[in-house]
């Protein structure tokens, strides 16, 4: 046998030519692994699961998108006689205003969590939904105790039932007009998805649930004249999903990103009269609108618009963007409340500011004679503007 190189032979035993004794790693005579092998063997043992895990959430992790930054450096100044002031005479337990819709005959519907934090696990006590009078803001009726622990969003269709989102028990639900259960959409959550839907916006690459039934704090939805309805889901799912007029699924868009056709917090949709979706893309600060098929049609972003929270069409089909500002989205983000009306390029062609630019706007809506209504989460829970 050739010696390898720093390596001589005495006495049959190996010795190394490069000062390293059989402790340093060495084999002994007999063969038997050297206590300085054992340990690097351990070491390397315990470091492959180490290194499969790292290996494993990088690839898990994906690529989720950063939270976009709204500029402050545009001219946010209304004209006058364009300022929404608290409106209705809502009880005392009615707080936190989430969603707000108008019926065709122009009543409001106001959506409130009565005090309860988002996402809160328990079922509230009082009626979350309350329809109040458009010409005097009085309650005439109200429903859904024992229904909803975190209702989100609300709208109503062209037959008048209303629609309700809820990103604690993650349904949607449909109710008449006086308030009669009519349907329930959305499968209950198996052992351990919860906490799997949790770290998907960070572990972006995470296989959850292949339901489609599944919603993940959807935001708010819209049916069309056809039955058709469009979920913006949500908080974790990044999609839009469709459900026609059984309830059943027809389809999804959307993923998790900024890309054109992906989402970050789908946070409030609406229709056009031309069947087009409008999605208020709220951590990516920008409105996307597609095709009811899903195909993308085109994307508005800028600091006049600033961070859509909810979009509404009004009457002539007029774009209504809702800006709820940033403090919830960006670390030390500003406050802010304004209604802007978008051109068919994105470009701003006016603009309504809340009196209280603290209130946190959460959810738009636009009545009949163009009254524009905004359900606030922090003071007041409504708030209206009407033309003179």
């Amino acid at each position: 046998m050739v010696p390898q190189s720093g390596t001589t032979f005495q006495n049959g035993a190996a010795s190394r030519s490069d000062g390293l004794s059989p402790r340093d790693g060495a084999t002994s005579r007999g063969g038997d692994p050297s206590r300085g092998g054992r340990v690097r063997r351990r070491i390397l043992l315990a470091a492959v699961p180490l290194l499969a895990a790292g290996a494993a959430g990088l690839f898990l992790r994906g690529n989720p998108p950063r939270g976009a930054v709204v500029s402050e450096a545009v001219d946010r100044t209304v004209p006058p006689g364009s300022t929404l002031t608290p409106w209705g005479r809502v009880p005392a337990g009615v707080t936190i205003g989430s969603g707000v819709a108008v019926t065709g005959t122009g009543e409001v519907l106001l959506l409130h969590r009565g005090g309860g934090a988002f996402a809160a696990d328990r079922m509230m006590d009082v009626d979350p939904v309350v329809v109040l009078d458009a010409g005097t803001g009085e309650v005439t009726r109200s429903w859904g105790a024992g229904m909803f622990a975190s209702p989100h969003g609300v709208s109503v269709d062209g037959k008048g039932r209303v629609w309700v989102t809820d990103v604690t028990t993650n349904h949607v639900t449909v109710f008449t007009g006086d308030g009669r259960l009519e349907r329930t959409i959305g499968h209950d959550y198996g052992f351990g998805l919860d906490t799997c839907l949790a770290v998907r916006n960070t572990l972006t690459n995470l296989r959850c649930t292949g339901d489609p039934y599944i919603f993940a704090r959807p935001t708010d939805v819209v049916a069309g004249g056809n039955g058709r309805a469009f979920v913006s889901d949500g908080y974790r799912n990044s999609r839009v999903g469709v459900f026609d007029a059984d309830g059943r699924f027809a389809g999804a868009w959307g993923e998790l990103g900024d890309r054109d056709g992906a989402f970050s917090i789908p946070h409030g949709i609406a229709l056009r009269g031309n069947g087009d979706v409008v999605v208020a893309d709220r951590r990516n600060a920008r409105v996307q609108v597609f095709s009811a098929d899903g195909r993308h049609l085109a994307t508005h972003s800028s600091a006049a618009i600033g961070r859509p929270y909810d979009v509404a069409v009004g009457p002539g089909d007029v774009l209504y963007v809702l800006d709820g500002g940033d403090a919830l989205d960006e670390e030390g983000g500003r406050h802010r409340g304004y209604v802007v009306t978008l051109a068919g390029d994105g470009s701003v062609t006016r603009r309504w500011a809340l009196a209280d630019q603290d209130a946190d706007p959460h959810q738009l809506a636009v009545g009949p004679a163009g009254e524009i209504y905004v359900a606030a989460l922090n003071g007041p829970p409504l708030w209206r503007w009407a033309p003179r």
